[in-house]
């Protein structure tokens, strides 16, 4: 099934065609806010260069600076009387980022997000459980609108209040639940201390998570924590991917799980080496690049989202033919230098999810002894497991050949480690210098 099968199914030439149009009017319109038209005339660039698909190239990259700079409306390019909606981030690196719509903006938001959710599985008799906070934060009303545009029945939870989701979950038969993945692992733990079992006692066969990063491992532990296979063919945990900068959630993974759809008439993507901003060969890794082709009061072109990404430009076995995020390989600013060695948080939590005895709590330390950097990881092991010094050691072995650098690891009594409701923090940096 559907939601917009025309489009979902365009063959590649059409969808490129369509993108060109849509870059070269979005450029006219970008154009006539100053902020922008200043840094084209600085960089030597017009909208009228862009004449055929490779010149795309030529337009400047969008970075997360410029609005921040231009806090809160340098970059509206619209009528301020047209916005019906405002969204923030959290602000907690610095000045939030803003994002603005028009009415036309949060139907093209909706739509996204409607194709994507019937795309992962989702049907209008599905109960779904919505549980991103509602508020400045985009992933609430994201999943929200378009929840409701399919069809489907929306318990608008909010965030928090584990206990009362689990009730609602077994009052209501909520068959689809919206989260973070480390609030979707907090209501499985929850759930099992007061002796539900989530495959048993509630109808859960779908989830959706985003916000944070979701490794294919810990999709599949989420799977099997909430027993979302034991409720229907096309039951397990699905990837969203959005950005506050593009609108917000946008884009989700389908039921064959081959990757997240990014819907090309909305999204050109690029993917470039960071280093050389040159593009990449396809099914090489790099950094994601986005425009936004449709939004009209505050879109962005070539935005560089500074996340490390796989894309596959095949049609899926879904029978879409618009490009897929197949892997994220973490944010280029979320990795660590750690004595001259790269480590990506995503690298560490792959490791520890091959090992069945031990959990997805765990947080890494970055700490220096004598002048010189450490590391070390603290997990807690699933209830149960007995975990002797010949085991830790073969992990640590593991996380050295993997990390190319020594990671001693630390396990942790059951429930000892931090829980979240929210986005989770996995890295504490003690470093002083």
């Amino acid at each position: 099934m559907k939601y917009n099968e025309v489009v979902e199914t365009m063959s590649p030439k059409d969808l490129q065609k369509l993108q060109l149009e849509k870059f070269q009017k979005q450029l006219q319109h970008i154009y006539k806010n100053p902020f922008f038209k200043k840094l084209y005339e600085q960089e030597n660039f017009h909208p009228q260069q862009v004449k055929e698909w490779q010149d795309i190239k030529r337009v400047p990259f969008t970075y997360k600076k410029y609005l921040r700079d231009n806090y809160p409306l340098g970059l509206l390019a619209t009528n301020w009387d047209d916005v019906v909606r405002v969204h923030l981030s959290s602000g907690t690196s610095g000045i939030p980022t803003p994002m603005v719509y028009t009415k036309n903006d949060l139907d093209s938001w909706s739509e996204c997000m409607a194709r994507g959710l019937i795309a992962a599985g989702l049907r209008s008799n599905d109960i779904v459980q919505q549980s991103h906070g509602y508020g400045l934060f985009t992933g609430g009303f994201g999943f929200h609108y378009p929840l409701e545009r399919i069809g489907a029945k929306v318990i608008p939870t909010g965030a928090g209040g584990t206990e009362r989701q689990i009730r609602l979950m077994q009052e209501w038969g909520s068959t689809a639940f919206v989260s973070t993945p480390s609030y979707a692992v907090y209501i499985a733990e929850t759930a099992m201390e007061k002796g539900i079992n989530p495959a048993r006692d509630l109808q859960l066969r779908l989830s959706f998570h985003g916000a944070e990063p979701c490794s294919e491992g810990l999709k599949q532990r989420i799977a099997n924590l909430l027993g979302l296979k034991e409720h229907g063919k096309e039951g397990g945990a699905r990837v969203t991917y959005g950005l506050t900068e593009m609108g917000g959630p946008i884009v989700m993974e389908c039921a064959h799980e081959k990757g997240v759809h990014v819907w090309a008439d909305h999204y050109l993507v690029e993917v470039i080496d960071p280093d050389t901003l040159e593009e990449v060969e396809p099914g090489q890794p790099g950094e994601l690049v986005l425009s936004n082709l449709n939004y009209e009061a505050m879109p962005f072109l070539r935005y560089r989202t500074r996340d490390r990404v796989l894309v596959d430009f095949e049609p899926c076995s879904c029978g879409r033919t618009h490009p897929r995020i197949t892997q994220f390989l973490g944010r280029v600013d979320d990795m660590i230098l750690v004595s001259g060695t790269n480590v990506f948080p995503s690298q560490v939590e792959y490791v520890l999810l091959r090992h069945d005895k031990l959990s997805e709590n765990w947080q890494l330390i970055v700490d220096e002894k004598k002048g010189l950097h450490t590391l070390k990881v603290e997990v807690e092991p699933v209830s149960g497991a007995e975990l002797d010094d010949k085991y830790v050691a073969g992990v640590e072995k593991e996380m050295r050949d993997y990390l190319l650098i020594k990671c001693n690891v630390d396990i942790k009594p059951v429930g000892s480690l931090p829980r979240f409701e929210g986005k989770s923090k996995r890295v504490i940096d003690r470093r002083t210098s």
